[in-house]
């Protein structure tokens, strides 16, 4: 893991609304480390930075709002901090040796996951996720519950979206056969859903499961937040269920993503001309999804006809140390993996810092992606593999 302080400056950098991944990559990439960016911000160089990249693109990188709390962000991390402690939540970076490994598969991954509950099961060896409609038909809610019972017991983690429908018959029917379950929010932990939800939601966390969110817990759920946590939903988990997606379904968000990151989709069918599995029978029809026709086929299907075995998903601390990982290099790549396992930056800053021609700094980014040792987001790079291991 990079040093503390980085880190700490990265949860605040991220807590700020606007920042997204690819905004926060940027920054990075501009400015070397998040503690840099904060300090800049408050010096007014990201501001000029934000002002330089609108002259050549023709658009501000980022909104007036967000560039003005970038610019308080100095003054204003401790106390969005301590926001997190109040509240007990636990976090996840991508410095972070234990972030889930199958959220990496996300380009670029969320900044940051904040969460409420067990954080192991996020690299679970087994998950897979089921969604569907907010207005389920009485059939679809029970052949949602019927999935969840046999995913427990073939030792699955059931992730979803904690709204309404069949994402909360998914949770509900996880918790009653005893099954642990992942709930991803829309917005912060202080605007967790539906109030409807309130109970399903603390028993999801009281009975082993986890509540979870990229978004600082002030960030209110909108319109543009829900499709960004349908790709958490999507990377989570090794499959996909679909039950009754109409042809404007959030769920359909879900599976597509899921196709994208290559994941297994299975999409259970419907009757022609009804309304409810009309983008079920869509999806069917245009992409490699494959029709969910029984409850075992579905477990021979997910390859979880055998138990599971003794070992996870993967995702935890590497098992071999980074000072012995950085022995086994020499060169130019021993250079930019040790200024990488300090912070993430960007080809300019990393040329910059460690003083090598631009052609030889690319080229030793691109034997350190080879290796796995880094990892790109938008324009910057994170380490990864060994060079989050304890030195």
């Amino acid at each position: 893991m990079t040093g503390s302080e980085e880190r700490r400056a990265w949860l605040a950098l991220a807590s700020i609304d606007g920042v997204g991944e690819l905004l926060f990559s940027r920054l990075i990439a501009a400015f070397g480390t998040a503690r840099e960016v904060i300090a800049r911000g408050a010096q007014g160089d990201v501001g000029r930075w934000a002002r330089e990249q609108g002259r050549l693109t023709g658009r501000l990188p980022a909104t007036h709002r967000t560039l003005a709390l970038l610019a308080e962000l100095y003054a204003t991390a401790d106390e969005r901090l301590a926001r997190l402690d109040d509240l007990g939540l636990w976090s996840l970076t991508p410095l972070d040796a234990d972030y889930p490994a199958r959220l990496r598969d996300l380009d670029p991954p969320p900044v940051a996951i904040h969460g409420w509950g067990d954080a192991d099961l996020l690299r679970a060896e087994r998950s897979v996720a089921v969604v569907g409609t907010r207005r389920p038909t009485p059939g679809g809610r029970h052949f949602a519950a019927q999935i969840c019972a046999r995913l427990v017991e073939a030792g699955a983690v059931v992730v979803s979206g904690v709204a309404v429908g069949i994402d909360g018959a998914a949770h509900a029917a996880t918790l009653a056969n005893a099954g642990a379950t992942v709930g991803v929010i829309g917005g912060g932990h202080e605007h967790p859903g539906p109030r409807a939800h309130a109970v399903l939601r603390r028993e999801i966390v009281e009975r082993g499961g986890a509540l979870i969110s990229e978004h600082h817990p002030t960030v209110r759920p909108t319109h543009g937040t829900y499709p960004r946590r349908n790709r958490i939903i999507a990377a989570l988990a090794d499959a996909t269920m679909v039950v009754e997606a109409p042809l404007r379904s959030g769920a359909l968000i879900t599976a597509r993503i899921a196709l994208e990151l290559g994941r297994q989709v299975l999409v259970a069918p419907g009757r022609v001309g009804d309304w409810s599995t009309a983008g079920s029978l869509g999806l069917l029809r245009d992409s490699p999804a494959m029709p969910l026709i029984g409850l075992d086929e579905m477990l021979e299907d997910l390859g979880y006809l055998s138990a599971p075995s003794a070992v996870g998903a993967g995702g935890g601390a590497p098992t071999v140390s980074s000072s012995a990982a950085l022995a086994l290099l020499q060169g130019a790549e021993r250079v930019v993996a040790e200024r990488l396992r300090r912070a993430p930056a960007g080809i300019d800053v990393l040329v910059d810092e460690t003083g090598l021609a631009p052609q030889v700094v690319t080229s030793a980014v691109t034997l350190l992606l080879m290796r796995g040792w880094i990892q790109p987001v938008g324009p910057a790079y994170l380490p990864a593999g060994p060079l989050l291991a304890p030195a």
